[in-house]
């Protein structure tokens, strides 16, 4: 395969979005197919290889899911169902339950109302709601986002295949779902808690600042700086999110696919020098594909466990 690569042949080509999904399952046909699709539509339903491995991973993700629910909704769990359930376990009791807590429904008050505030028996919490009330409710969409990443990661380790986490598009899709969670989910939630639209807006705002609002010149000074940092932090966490899901992804396959290709370097009619450094550069590929699979899994992780800080950081302020 070394020998045979052309002068022109980009090891990184692997990584780009193409639009000719596939083109050789279908040969011909298949081309225009995607070209006659490409053109008719608009060009947020263009067809790609990344695309297609969205729909692969979502199926992937849909299918075992329902199987596991419905086909094998036993007592006993076995088989696909005794090994998604202590990672849906895992994500809930590990990731998101100590991220996120109960908001507080009622008023701030002080002395024995103030008291009671911080005192609650264990299963309960403000205003006799379920302990990780809201925790709970936020479980589906994380384990969502967990499973689905990591299904996308993986699928783009198998040769032939690309990966659409390697696309800031894709991975800045879901940071807006983060982001578009906490940011709505946190006016709602104010709202409920103050009791008007108009107060809760106001409560959100304040909240976002974590000292207390004042009008004397310096300390209004102070407030609107941190105001201002705040409401970028607000939008630069997303961001954060993107650019390290997509830059982890890219980078280990950048690795590997140079690794893989190193020996191209070597001048050609050197086929002896080619294999010979062929052999060792194939093994540690292997030992990065080897690591490339643990990191598939780990920054599907780390993007669940920040997404549930961050959710849980802005729907229930401590401050």
């Amino acid at each position: 395969m070394f020998l045979a690569a052309g002068d022109n042949f980009n090891p990184v080509e692997h990584l780009y979005d193409r639009a000719s999904t596939w083109v050789s399952l279908w040969n011909v046909h298949g081309k225009e197919f995607i070209e006659s699709w490409n053109t008719n539509m608009p060009g947020f339903m263009a067809l790609s290889q990344h695309v297609i491995m969205m729909w692969v991973a979502a199926a992937i993700c849909i299918l075992g899911f329902s199987y596991v629910t419905f086909a094998r909704n036993s007592r006993v769990p076995k088989g696909l169902r005794n090994f998604l359930e202590p990672i849906v376990t895992f994500v809930r009791d590990e990731v998101v339950r100590p991220s996120i807590s109960n908001p507080h429904f009622k008023t701030h008050g002080h002395g024995e109302h103030g008291h009671e505030h911080h005192e609650h028996k264990e299963g309960e919490h403000h205003d006799h709601l379920p302990q990780y009330w809201l925790a709970d409710k936020l479980v589906p969409f994380l384990c969502c986002l967990f499973f689905f990443i990591a299904t996308v990661n993986l699928l783009g380790l198998i040769p032939g295949s690309t990966t659409a986490s390697s696309q800031i598009t894709f991975t800045a899709s879901m940071a807006l779902l983060v982001l578009l969670t906490y940011l709505i989910g946190s006016v709602i939630i104010s709202v409920k808690v103050e009791g008007g639209v108009g107060a809760g807006l106001k409560a959100w705002l304040f909240n976002l600042v974590p000292v207390h609002f004042s009008t004397k010149p310096m300390d209004l000074i102070v407030w609107l700086l941190l105001l201002l940092i705040e409401v970028v932090g607000l939008f630069m966490k997303p961001v954060a999110l993107a650019i390290r899901l997509f830059a982890n992804m890219t980078a280990g396959h950048c690795l590997v696919l140079s690794l893989l290709f190193l020996n191209l370097l070597i001048p050609s009619g050197s086929e002896v020098w080619r294999i010979g450094t062929g052999i060792p550069t194939v093994l540690m590929t292997v030992a990065i594909y080897g690591l490339e699979i643990f990191v598939a899994i780990l920054q599907a992780y780390i993007f669940t466990y920040l997404s549930a800080i961050f959710i849980g950081q802005y729907l229930v302020p401590e401050h």
